[in-house]
């Protein structure tokens, strides 16, 4: 297996997700926060490890209720998914949505999916 890469995301990258509309402006308030030591094994309060791939492929803030709600039940983070997983979650909330006319129902997902962590 692949050792973890070191990050290369740059300042320059992220004003381009904001121009782009895939990232909230960052303001005093620090809406989102450039890693600035690898080694670091905590996050402050309130924030959450993403991905710039996930906004550049259409991943955008905040994430949808079912979403986080998935994230609280199986008790994992953002960055815990794959490509596939946000993808089979997007789809599951457009089904629900877009052709069924519901809100994403938990029970409706558990019947359709089975997770293995």
């Amino acid at each position: 297996m692949d050792p973890w890469c070191c990050f290369d995301i740059t300042f320059q990258r992220m004003e381009g997700l904001v121009h782009r509309g895939l990232l909230h402006a960052w303001t005093s308030a620090k809406e989102w926060l450039l890693p600035e030591d690898e080694g670091l094994s905590s996050l402050p309060d309130g924030y959450v490890v993403s991905f710039a791939h996930f906004h550049e492929c259409g991943l955008a803030t905040p994430a949808h209720k079912f979403l986080r709600g998935l994230l609280h039940f199986y008790k994992i983070e953002l960055q815990h998914l794959n490509p596939n997983g946000i993808q089979h979650m997007a789809a599951f909330i457009a089904l629900c949505e877009g052709f069924l006319g519901i809100s994403p129902h938990f029970d409706l997902w558990r019947y359709f999916f089975t997770v293995n962590l």
